[in-house]
This record gives C-alpha cells, structure tokens and sequence, in this order.
C-alpha cells in the first residue's frame, strides 16, 4: 500500500524549542493523535513490506526502537520476523549495564540503552533500528557508533534503518552507509520547508488542567510484564492483549465509543489492546501522553493554516499534566475527546499522586466518568 504526505502527517509548531521549530505529526501512529488500531497496523505492514523488498531476512534480528514516539512502532515491526529480540532506547534510569547517545534536536536531548543482555548470550545476523522519521540521521549514527563499540558481536549484523518518513539527503545516507547501515521508508523525500511552513503560526503553551475535580479514575494493578527497556525475546504480547479484552469483556462490551491511552514511552501493549478491542467490534481509537510539549492552536478551532500544503493544523488542543513517571516533570495529551470508556495503561511503578488527579481532572472536563487505569507492576 502506498500513502501520500497528507495522509500521513501533519506539521505541527513545537512550543519553545528553538533547535528544531516543527514537528511531524503522524495520523496514523497513535502517539499524538487518536488512531485506529487498524490504521495502525495497515501502515507497519506497509512499512514490513518495504523491508523485505529491500533485502530484510527473517533471521535471527534485533529490533531497537527509538523513545520516546517509536517504541511500539518498533514492537509492531518486530513482530514480522519470526525470532526477533525487542530493545527501545529510554529516557528513563534503567538498570545494569547501558550507554548513553544524544539526540540533539530534541526536547530531552539525552537518551540510554540497555546493553547487559546484548553483551551476554545473544548473537544477531541483523540489527533493525525502528524510528517514525529521520532528517538528519544524527541521532541513529550517534547510537550506532556507541553500540557498535560497546558490543563488536553486532558489527558484522546486517544493519537497516526503517522508518516511516526519510528525510536523509545524500550526504547523511552515505554516513549512514559508513556504518553499514541502510534506510527503508514509507516515504522518502527532501523537498520541504517546514521550518519555514510554522514560522507565522501563532501558539500558545498547552493548557494546565484546572485543580479541584473529581478524582474519577478506578485503579487496577496488574502483574509484571517484560521491559522492552531492558530487552526481551519477543512473543507474547497477542496473548496479553486478549487476556485483557478478557478480564474487561463486560465494560467493553457495554460500551460503544472507546479510548486506549498509554503513558509516554509505554506506547506497545496499548495498541495491541486497542486493536483487540477493534477485532472485538467496537469503535475505538489509541494514542499516548507524550514529553514534547507541542503549540496549542492560538487561532479559531477550525481555521485552516495558511501554508503551501493546506494541511489543517493538527493540535487544537493540549494540556499539561504531571507525569506517571516522576512528579517534578510534565506530560502532555494532545486532541482529547467524550468517550463511554477509557483505558489508561502504564508501566510506572510507583505513580506520583498529582500524576493521577491532573489525568482525573482531564477526564472529569471531558466527562469520561468510566476511566480505567491499569498499572502493571511487580
């Protein structure tokens, strides 16, 4: 299946980033915005084709995934080979053994990856690194010349970068080639002006949710599952995902209009979820809190930007809340709408207390009184 430009992304205005003014916006992704699960794996498909026609084997592969917008991206691409070893990089403090890589245009510039079980046992014959887009390809380069130092078994793997969207000019894709390593892609191109496109848009900082609701949001701990930050042999997850179309069965079933939200990193299981959800018969759509503050539309809600591409603005509306992660830092949730059930799926093990009462202030504004939260902890 081949996608056109629009009906993939969208450009959005970051909100106090001078380093890289834009964002790419992707429709499809359920990171940003809400996504059929569907249109979600049709695009990974999509993309899984491409791969193969590229010259991808179903080997023995490492799949890494980058943190924070492409970690269950990378879990779906993982998903097609047939043994495959699923790793995302993290900006969260993780355990054992790691080594740290910048990516410099970001929001939160410094990113880890968990190492100890790639200098262990495991022997790859390709190493697969999952990312929505690459521009410059200066993030990729600065992981892999890490990795590769730090694990030589890995530098004779076979070595793609596969991406929705591949920006690279000839000049980045021959550093890339340097070490090894080919772009795969949805779509490629280099004809853009997005900085440019923004410049005039007119922003404003993503809403505070106002104190003083309702605290509506039940609470359901579920036990541990793997941590793709650390690494693991992937497998599994379909079963989880209908164990838990299962357990929840009879509030899905009452319900006709549903949301599957997951929390920062933590983007795979909820997808999955949310597509047995689909499978199950019911509308729904998923997509994540995320780090990067994005510009709220300062203009009218429907007013199209006046740009050469007449895409419509993407993010109307947004709101800062405190993170599940840690209590000093935000999280924003972007295009938030009445559902008759949601899900709020996350991986923290210890929630800060704000981080639950600002998400239930969210949902009591929307009217979204049938709110779930699963945490999954040890």
């Amino acid at each position: 299946m081949n996608y056109t430009r629009n009906e993939l992304f969208s450009i959005a205005k970051r909100y106090n980033n001078l380093k890289r003014t834009y964002l790419i916006v992707n429709k499809k992704q359920a990171k940003y915005l809400p996504s059929k699960p569907s249109g979600t794996f049709a695009m990974t498909n999509a993309l899984a084709q491409k791969m193969w026609k590229a010259g991808v084997k179903d080997e023995n592969t490492l799949v890494i995934g980058f943190a924070e917008t492409a970690t269950a991206l990378g879990r779906l691409i993982a998903d097609h080979f047939s043994q495959a070893f699923y790793l995302t990089t993290t900006r969260e403090e993780i355990t054992g053994k790691c080594i740290e890589f910048k990516e410099e245009h970001s929001y939160v510039v410094e990113q880890r990856i968990a190492i100890e079980a790639l200098s262990k046992s495991h022997s790859f014959s390709q190493v697969i690194f999952v990312d929505d887009e690459f521009t410059t390809g200066r993030t990729l380069r600065n992981l892999a010349k890490e990795l590769l130092k730090e694990v030589p078994s890995l530098r004779n793997s076979k070595k793609f970068a596969v991406t929705i969207i591949d920006r690279t000019n000839e000049e980045n894709k021959a550093k890339l080639k340097e070490l090894g390593i080919e772009i795969v892609s949805l779509l490629s191109f280099t004809d853009d002006n997005f900085e440019e496109q923004v410049k005039d848009i007119e922003i404003t900082e993503p809403e505070k949710v106002p104190e003083g609701q309702k605290e509506i949001i039940t609470v359901d701990h579920l036990g541990n599952i793997p941590n793709a930050r650390l690494g693991y042999s992937c497998g599994g997850i379909n079963t989880l995902a209908q164990n838990l179309l299962e357990r929840y069965e009879n509030q899905i079933q009452q319900a006709n209009n549903i949301l599957v939200l997951g929390t920062e990193e933590f983007m795979a299981v909820p997808i999955y979820f949310a597509r047995e959800i689909e499978k199950f018969g019911k509308s729904v759509v998923c997509h994540a809190t995320a780090r990067s503050p994005i510009g709220v539309l300062k203009r009218g809600r429907d007013e199209l930007i006046k740009d050469t591409s007449t895409i419509e603005y993407p993010v109307k509306e947004g709101y800062k809340l405190v993170s599940f992660y840690q209590k000093e830092r935000s999280t924003y949730l972007y295009s938030m709408n009445h559902y008759d059930l949601v899900f709020v799926l996350t991986d923290s093990k210890e929630i800060p207390k704000g981080a639950i009462k600002t998400l239930s202030s969210l949902m009591s504004i929307y009217k979204n009184y049938n709110t779930k939260l699963i945490q999954f902890t040890d």
